[in-house]
């Protein structure tokens, strides 16, 4: 929450690198009681700022260049309860939380775009509720994800929804045999296994839980999986939720514990092949041609970028950070926001 001028403009600026970098719009809104962007003296010329960088944003590259596809279906809602005990840490707190730090871009699309063939290919995706899945919806999914040596990320009870519930259910979209727990429990997970690609850079005290009580549990019971971790369910019984399994054409990894936290999630990023930006648990986000960053702690800032870039140009602080290069270093301030400009000097020169 802001508390003061500065911090305001930071998140200001946090959410305009955000909405720019995924190539959207955005306007002022404020609630009675609350400072009005556009009507506060001391904000116009940061919003004059962002009009010109926004119309300059237009003429970047704005197609998607993430290489993961974060996956929310709309037709499992209705399958659920209303309590939102599952979707705020499945959903809510995952996308607000652990993939906005990861270190690398994500686009998010309805799970149904994905199975009518519509996406562009992705390296990693990540169901985040893909609960009631049809017969139909099933052979689709298989279809469109179990090629081109792709990964899957499940969370909680991926397909456990066709006629009926079951764990079979969930092997067939999967891959794992599961077994299921009736009894509701704000269940939580640790890892137990650090010599995998994905748990190697990971502290052993690294812990995640959902507080909330979820219904039913799963865990998985299978000898040809990897099991990274357990989850924690009724009683203190620990069972393994934390799995990998590598297929022919491609990986598939399930979490029985929503809200997976950044450094998880980077690490599952990283071993899908994902092109990582920062590893510093930073707020990020990024288009073809711009960085958007916000960081809480501050301080020396390393990003690596996929390709070599002509200029490396600070859209705020209007100045050359590098040039001909695909990695740039900047001091970012405690509880600020940066935007950087990384293509050609004539795409830069089109700036205002």
């Amino acid at each position: 929450r802001a508390r003061n001028l500065n911090e305001s403009r930071a998140i200001l600026r946090r959410n305009f690198g955000t909405v720019t970098t995924h190539g959207q719009g955005i306007w002022w809104l404020a609630n009675k009681g609350h400072i009005e962007p556009n009507l506060e003296p001391a904000f116009q010329p940061m919003l004059k700022e962002f009009a010109e960088l926004g119309a300059f944003a237009l003429k970047t590259d704005r197609t998607p260049g993430a290489e993961i596809a974060v996956l929310l279906d709309d037709e499992s809602f209705f399958y659920e309860t209303i309590k939102n005990e599952l979707d705020v840490p499945a959903i809510f707190h995952q996308r607000l939380v652990g993939l906005p730090r990861l270190g690398a871009p994500f686009d998010v699309y309805l799970l149904n775009d994905f199975l009518k063939g519509r996406l562009r290919p992705y390296k990693l995706y990540v169901f985040l509720n893909a609960f009631r899945l049809d017969e139909t919806r099933r052979q689709a999914l298989k279809k469109e994800l179990r090629k081109e040596g792709r990964t899957a990320l499940w969370i909680y009870a991926p397909g456990y929804i066709k006629n009926e519930p079951s764990v079979e259910n969930m092997k067939d979209v999967t891959g794992f045999s599961f077994v299921g727990n009736e009894h509701p429990w704000p269940s939580f997970m640790h890892l137990t296994e650090f010599r995998h690609p994905i748990t190697a850079r990971l502290p052993q005290d690294l812990f995640w839980d959902t507080q909330s009580h979820l219904g039913p549990q799963f865990h998985v019971s299978d000898s040809t999986a990897r099991i990274l971790g357990e989850v924690v369910m009724a009683q203190g019984t620990c069972q393994p939720g934390f799995a990998i399994k590598e297929f022919p054409d491609w990986k598939s990894i399930y979490v029985a514990v929503p809200n997976i936290p950044a450094p998880v999630l980077r690490e599952i990023a990283r071993f899908a092949g994902v092109h990582l930006y920062s590893e510093k648990g930073d707020v990020l986000a990024v288009s073809r041609n711009l960085l958007s960053v916000h960081t809480v702690s501050g301080g020396d800032r390393t990003f690596m970028l996929p390709s070599t870039h002509e200029v490396v140009f600070d859209l705020y602080e209007k100045n050359i950070v590098d040039r001909n290069t695909n990695q740039f270093t900047v001091t970012l301030k405690p509880g600020s926001s940066a935007l950087y400009f990384t293509g050609s000097m004539s795409l830069l020169g089109q700036l205002g």
